[in-house]
């Protein structure tokens, strides 16, 4: 669970880093641009190497993107506490995954509506795999129109792998 919402929440679910935080609202986040958007996520000494993603959204799935997060941590995790001055929007939660207490710090800095750097502090009590803190830092960028092969809601990972979240939503 955690390693899906780390590797695929963070980038797919919002592309910002703060779904694995739990619920967040749309109009908490400025909106994206419409196109096709490229994710980058590092873990700084943790067990993945930095992932590479692609993602083509359009205003609405940028939206369910969103919502999908809320959905995603449902029963697990306590309302997140979001505050939002201008560009930067910053989250706090908690959540209780099995045994293990988590404690989730977001914070996400937007440079208008075409690129986004998002540093997460996650601490887990107790350690969770071996691990009492994970930290990641993402930036996506707008890199232009989505490509004819690509429509919204679809997301290429970094390895060819490619799926589309509205699919995974239900068809919604």
């Amino acid at each position: 669970m955690v390693r899906i919402t780390w590797a695929v929440g963070a980038g797919v679910l919002l592309g910002m880093g703060v779904v694995a935080c739990g619920a967040a609202q749309a109009q908490d986040f400025p909106q994206r641009k419409p196109g096709l958007w490229q994710v980058e996520m590092t873990m700084p000494g943790g067990p993945m190497p930095a992932q590479q993603m692609k993602m083509c959204i359009d205003a609405a799935t940028d939206v369910e993107m969103q919502k999908l997060g809320t959905n995603a941590t449902q029963g697990m995790c306590t309302k997140p506490d979001i505050r939002r001055s201008g560009s930067t929007v910053t989250v706090n939660a908690s959540c209780k995954m099995g045994e293990t207490q988590t404690s989730t710090h977001a914070v996400t800095k937007f440079t208008g509506d075409s690129a986004y750097h998002t540093d997460v502090t996650t601490k887990f009590d107790p350690p969770m795999s071996g691990r009492g803190e994970q930290v990641m830092a993402q930036d996506g960028k707008w890199t232009g129109p989505c490509p004819a092969d690509m429509q919204p809601g679809d997301v290429q990972m970094g390895n060819g792998m490619k799926m589309n979240i509205k699919q995974m939503m239900g068809g919604r």
